[in-house]
């Protein structure tokens, strides 16, 4: 059973990197160029009648995301490369992370309607993986217990979790006023495949002063699957897996997006606010609570060490481990964006962001500053400073290009390394849109006009006859087109007669008459 176990850990991982912490935050600076930018905050529309997403041209989105790099790992030596542990454990910091994320477009349509509202329905296929890890725990495992003699080492925030699934969403946005939209999304979430240990794992180790022994002290250290043995294709149909299976959630995205007067607006977003209750094919392996020390082998007889290692450590686990098929809920990582924009005179948009994910327990922070311009309806481009977690500060860009119904995009952030022997961390999304009916866009002034609602319509007097009145708009009265007027109807008896130089002469009594 636990070699069962090792094999589908092993399985889970090579899953996860198989596929590629979200980010993105080039890509979030061209504000509702696209209707991919709506996956990060709901209120962010493009201008347009109808919007069409075909299933993966419009849409994919790779990203990586990694402490350290090969240099960190590998060096050159004397005659062949060499792997520099030493190295490895100084490029690390105290906690670490191994994240990736894959995600394409299954279908989009979008549809603005004549009152300025927009109703989307879209899929995509997604897959996330986070590997949390401390410092400590690689320090242990490569240099032993020599170094923390008398200390205790915790590495319970050891974290994994591999998970792919599908989302159906509908999506709505509208303008509250002038000033304010928002927009909502719901989200029904099909899930295939997931590894992940639960929130509540602890683990100490104690290196005993004076003689080294080790005491382990471990809670709640359990491994959840699900769908591991269809994949593996040992039971089921994956086909059908893979069409509708009894993995559901759901999960919702809310934004917003703030017109601060005429120079300034702010936008902020929270997504992926969801579950997914795992209840197909599970398997899941636990060992139970443990408190137990270890005081190393006897090495007086080489030729039995593999029955000393047996005797001495294995034997201590043994028959403490379980299998269930208990069904669980993991939540999926929920993500918030915060930005403030600064409307340049220029036309241009100066643009600053933060960006938060949680994982796992853990907060993973980013951050991105930019500039943005339109050049003419057809091109949107942004360039930008971002720092992603983990990582130095970096350039990336993006850019929305348009020509007839269809769009263009590609958003890069980490653009700047392109030795792939210090890769650590990049962030891709490309893909071609449809776009039909653009309508014209408001000037800034317009967009933030007050926007007043028309009256009925009715009757009133206008100059001396009764109208029939369209309706009232602000302070003006809308009325059909009156006919010219002749001039008996507006020259009467005693008018001033205008003469030269602008002065005015009163009609004498004889020229009246």
């Amino acid at each position: 059973m636990m070699r069962r176990f090792y094999v589908t850990f092993s399985l889970v991982v090579a899953c996860a990197l198989a596929s590629s912490a979200q980010s993105s935050l080039s890509f979030y600076h061209l504000g509702n160029a696209t209707f991919q930018n709506s996956y990060y905050n709901p209120a962010l529309v493009p201008e347009g009648k109808v919007f069409v997403g075909l299933p993966v041209l419009s849409g994919i989105h790779l990203n990586f995301n990694n402490k350290f790099n090969y240099k960190d790992v590998i060096i050159q030596g004397e005659v062949q490369k060499e792997i520099d542990l030493n190295l490895y454990l100084k490029s690390l910091q105290k906690n670490n992370m191994v994240s990736m994320t894959t995600a394409f477009n299954l279908f989009h349509l979008g549809i603005t309607t004549r009152g300025g509202s927009t109703l989307a329905l879209y899929a995509n296929e997604r897959i996330e993986m986070d590997f949390l890890y401390p410092k400590s725990l690689m320090e242990f495992l490569i240099k032993g217990n020599s170094g923390s003699k008398g200390e205790t080492v915790k590495i319970g925030k050891t974290r994994l979790s591999t998970t792919y699934f599908r989302e159906f969403g509908l999506g709505y946005s509208t303008n509250i006023s002038s000033d304010l939209s928002v927009g909502v999304r719901a989200k029904y979430l099909q899930g295939f495949l997931n590894g992940s240990t639960p929130g509540g794992f602890t683990a100490d180790l104690t290196t005993n002063k004076e003689d080294y022994s080790i005491s382990l002290d471990m809670r709640d250290a359990t491994f959840r699957t699900s769908g591991m043995d269809i994949f593996q294709g040992n039971t089921g149909n994956l086909g059908t897996h893979l069409i509708s299976n009894n993995n559901r959630g759901a999960a919702i995205d809310l934004g917003f997006n703030l017109n601060m007067g005429p120079d300034y607006t702010i936008s902020g977003s929270i997504a992926d606010i969801g579950f997914i209750s795992w209840k197909e094919d599970i398997k899941n392996y636990t060992l139970a609570d443990t408190t137990m020390t270890y005081s190393g082998i006897d090495l007086k007889d080489p030729g039995d060490l593999v029955q000393t290692i047996e005797d001495s450590l294995i034997n201590k686990f043994k028959n403490r481990n379980s299998e269930t098929d208990d069904p669980y809920t993991t939540i999926i990582s929920p993500k918030a964006y915060l930005s403030w924009t600064y409307h340049a005179h220029n036309g241009g948009d100066v643009i600053a962001t933060g960006g938060a994910r949680y994982i796992q327990g853990q907060m993973k922070f980013l951050l991105g500053a930019g500039y943005r311009h339109s050049f003419g309806k057809f091109f949107v481009g942004t360039v930008n400073v971002t720092k992603l977690p983990q990582q130095f500060f970096n350039m990336g860009a993006a850019l929305a290009l348009k020509g007839g119904p269809a769009q263009m995009y590609l958003a890069v952030d980490q653009v700047v390394n392109y030795d792939l022997t210090k890769f650590q961390a990049i962030d891709v999304r490309f893909g071609i849109n449809f776009i039909i009916g653009q309508k014209e866009p408001e000037s800034m002034m317009e967009a933030n006009k007050p926007k007043v609602k028309r009256t009925k319509a009715g009757t009133q007097s206008f100059l001396g006859q009764k109208v029939d009145v369209k309706g009232q708009e602000g302070i003006y009265t809308i009325i059909n087109k009156q006919e010219r007027r002749k001039k008996r109807d507006y020259e009467f008896e005693g008018d001033p007669i205008p003469k030269e130089k602008n002065r005015f002469k009163q009609r004498s009594p004889k020229e009246r008459y």
